[in-house]
């Protein structure tokens, strides 16, 4: 956990927006390229693993460490790193079975065998929109104060946990066996 130095430095700015945003949208992931839904669930609509998505700033990206720092680079730069981290959101996948059913394979009854929500780290077509938050005095034409930040950042988290409860649905549908297991094998007898 970063606390705010002063004078505040560019990479300690970037150190403690992570304790919020980063820390927020990484926890709790469920769902990502190492853990699917069920077998069947196309890993394309992954972006990243469990484990989360790492920062993709460093204070360069704010200013140069003793050089002056603007309030509006701040603010540009947090806001779009926060947008970076809105594909990590709700997902509910649904597995359902087509066809009839009655056989003995693995999927005897057609319908929906699989519905459950949980957070996931998708792909970058999910991104969001985090809109404008809440500058908390980190603007153009202001002095930039820790507790100004420390305002910024939590607004930046409530406008990342806004995006992350927007369910994104995606239901896969498969014959009413597994295939190889049941459908195809059993031709040969046929």
């Amino acid at each position: 956990m970063a606390t705010l130095t002063n004078p505040i430095q560019p990479q300690n700015i970037v150190d403690r927006f992570a304790d919020y945003v980063t820390a927020t949208a990484d926890s709790g992931i469920v769902w990502g390229t190492n853990n699917y839904p069920f077998g069947e669930f196309d890993p394309a609509y992954f972006g990243g693993s469990t484990a989360g998505r790492p920062i993709g700033i460093s204070g360069g990206n704010i200013g140069s460490a003793g050089g002056s720092i603007t309030a509006s680079n701040i603010y540009n730069t947090l806001v779009n790193e926060t947008a970076a981290y809105t594909s990590i959101r709700n997902l509910q996948a649904i597995l359902f079975v087509d066809g009839s059913g009655g056989n003995t394979g693995s999927r005897p009854t057609p319908g929906v065998i699989f519905d459950q929500t949980a957070v996931s780290y998708l792909n970058s077509s999910y991104l969001q929109s985090v809109g404008s938050p809440g500058n908390a005095g980190v603007s153009a034409g202001n002095a930039v104060t820790t507790s100004g930040l420390e305002s910024f950042f939590g607004n930046l988290t409530s406008a990342y946990n806004g995006t992350r409860v927007n369910t994104t649905t995606v239901q896969i549908n498969v014959c009413h066996a597994s295939c190889h297991s049941s459908c195809h094998s059993s031709r040969g007898r046929r």
